[in-house]
């Protein structure tokens, strides 16, 4: 399939290259032009560019207009649409008078306006306007992986016209010309969603957040995010256990056991409860770090067994040890009664009033976290293979980025966002403009004592309007979101801005460094991801009227043993209904061609 692919792109790249031959000096000078200066500093930061930019930017430096800089694209209007809170959440007050949009708009000739639909949820917003087809110029939304809930939506726009073929455009492009490089794109990302071959070579979708380099299973503590239980430092001195000790469940309800046993208070005097909830309030997912070593299915609630057969997790005794095991947790008195159901604001106010021993779920990024001395990890606990190893699958991305078919000039808008991924263009959307929030020193840049200041102090609004810079996502969000080959480490010398010089996270890093993570690679999917074909429609419809969470919950809260094992057998009964054969038929096959294709482990 990739040879069709890249026989079909470089057939349409060699007739661009010879109309570009008969076009060229007939573009017009429109008197939207950059100023020396700006011309010269695009000339220093394309000197200062690193070298694994420069191959790929090579042949394109004549798109410009005559007398425009190489990085000139058109005099034009782009609206973005983003599907995503946290990008909606952290842009400018004025998209046009903040520096960064007024110097990408003098550099490129883009004025970029985004926009953004209040909706109950990002994925239901989106499938609302994809039905109705009221998309503008591009739409931005998530997308980790092609089991996203967002991807059957985008998946069925492509399918029916909504989106541009941008395939033509991607060979001779700055950046993602990359994504047909044999190796650079993740597995799932290149079969899909970018090279789906029932696209035909066609290329609709972009998956954004791709990192050049692969350090998946490099542990970095300037940028590890270390997830999972978090233990109040004094309730574990007090009891002079290491928290690194607490491997196995076994351990677990030990430890519970004896901070019960200790008699420890909160900061109201009453007594405190062993384990809470998830910071962000009541979960079942904070289960996959607390009882770590009951989780069996652990691909979307499937496994496969040493037999080599395939099972739903409800369908396995193992549902009982789990089920078991909390509801004794539950009837002691050692774990809160809302550890499902807590809404956020009640579980932090939880944790600031010291009410739990331990915070079921949470990172060393969480304010809580970083601003005391209060809370340090727990464990991690073992996984049901007997090590507390991190699983990751490797590269992946985070977003994907797709140009409406009714669009103007798609290929402005293509070589717009390839631009915002160069090292000049993350460069100017991560660090601001020079001089001003940085400086370069030995060819990297540096933050000034200003642009530090706020951002140690969080000043959101700074650098939302002041500024209009990412920061590594502590500023402008679309920024840190947008952007694809990301390289931080090698292109500006620190894992995000500031990073080397701010004291906001200093302990962040620190409880990195303390307890440090070892990663193992576990590639592939998560099963369920393979629902999304036509083959598995009518599966899909029905399992999908299925909770298993909630059923689980329901099951733990049970009055008796008995009404758990018959919640239980209904599960069963309703997962035979659905097709859950059928389904588990269609994963030995994928998993037999390519035990690489679904994230299982045993």
């Amino acid at each position: 399939m990739k040879k069709k692919v890249l026989k079909r792109m470089f057939s349409v790249l060699l007739a661009g290259s010879m109309m570009a031959t008969v076009l060229t000096g007939c573009g017009s000078d429109d008197g939207n032009t950059t100023s020396g200066d700006a011309q010269q500093s695009a000339q220093n930061e394309s000197s200062a560019q690193p070298s694994s930019d420069d191959a790929a930017g090579a042949g394109d430096e004549s798109q410009g207009e005559a007398g425009q800089s190489d990085e000139w694209i058109a005099d034009r209007e782009i609206v973005l649409h983003a599907y995503v809170d946290d990008i909606y959440n952290a842009l400018p007050d004025d998209q046009v008078n903040n520096p960064v949009f007024k110097e990408i708009k003098e550099r490129t000739g883009i004025q970029l306006k985004i926009t953004f639909t209040p909706g109950e949820s990002n994925s239901k917003t989106l499938a609302a306007q994809l039905a109705a087809g009221t998309i503008p110029d591009a739409i931005v939304c998530y997308l980790n992986n092609s089991a996203r809930p967002e991807f059957p939506l985008l998946y069925k726009a492509a399918k029916d016209g909504l989106f541009a073929d941008i395939s033509e455009y991607i060979p001779n492009s700055k950046v993602y010309s990359k994504y047909m490089e044999d190796g650079y794109l993740p597995n799932d990302t290149y079969k899909n969603i970018v090279f789906r071959e029932d696209f035909d070579g066609a290329v609709y979708l972009l998956h954004l957040g791709i990192d050049e380099v692969d350090r998946s299973l490099i542990y970095d503590p300037t940028e590890a995010y270390i997830g999972g239980p978090y233990i109040q430092k004094s309730i574990i001195d007090a009891l002079n256990i290491d928290p690194t000790s607490v491997r196995t469940s076994e351990d677990f309800y030990n430890l519970l056991v004896k901070i019960k046993e200790g008699d420890f208070k909160d900061d109201n005097g009453n007594d405190v409860i062993p384990l809470g909830p998830k910071y962000w309030g009541g979960s079942v997912d904070a289960m996959d770090f607390d009882f770590r070593g009951l989780i069996w299915g652990v691909s979307d609630d499937y496994n496969m067994d040493e037999n080599g057969e395939i099972y739903h997790v409800a369908e396995t005794d193992h549902v009982y040890e789990l089920i078991d095991y909390v509801r004794k947790l539950l009837n002691e008195g050692l774990m809160h009664q809302e550890y499902f159901t807590m809404d956020e604001t009640r579980a932090e106010e939880l944790y600031r009033s010291h009410s739990c021993a331990i915070i079921g779920d949470v990172h060393n990024y969480v304010d809580i976290i970083y601003e005391s001395e209060d809370w340090i990890p727990l464990g991690p606990l073992n996984d049901l293979q007997g090590d507390n190893k991190t699983v990751t699958s490797g590269k992946s991305g985070r977003g994907c980025l797709a140009i409406s078919a009714d669009a103007e000039n798609p290929e402005e808008i293509f070589r717009f966002f390839d631009w915002l991924s160069t090292y000049e263009g993350q460069l100017l959307t991560q660090y601001g403009i020079e001089g001003l929030t940085y400086n370069m020193v030995d060819g990297k840049p540096v933050l000034t004592d200003e642009a530090l200041e706020h951002l140690n102090a969080s000043d959101e609004k700074w650098m939302w309007n002041e500024v209009g810079a990412a920061f590594g996502g502590s500023g402008v969000y679309l920024f840190e979101f947008i952007t694809t080959n990301k390289n931080n480490i090698d292109n500006f010398g620190e894992a995000r801005p500031g990073a080397t010089g701010s004291s906001t996270f200093q302990r962040s890093v620190d409880l990195a460094t303390q307890y440090p993570r070892e990663y193992k690679l576990v590639e592939g999917l998560g099963a369920t991801s393979y629902l999304n074909t036509e083959d598995m429609a009518d599966v899909k419809a029905q399992l999908d009227l299925l909770n298993f969470n909630d059923v689980l919950v329901q099951a733990i809260f049970a009055k008796d043993d008995a009404e758990v094992k018959t919640i239980i057998e209904s599960f069963r009964a309703q997962l035979k209904s659905a097709g859950v054969d059928k389904f588990k038929e269609k994963l030995k096959a994928i998993y037999q061609e390519d035990p690489k294709a679904i994230s299982f482990y045993r």
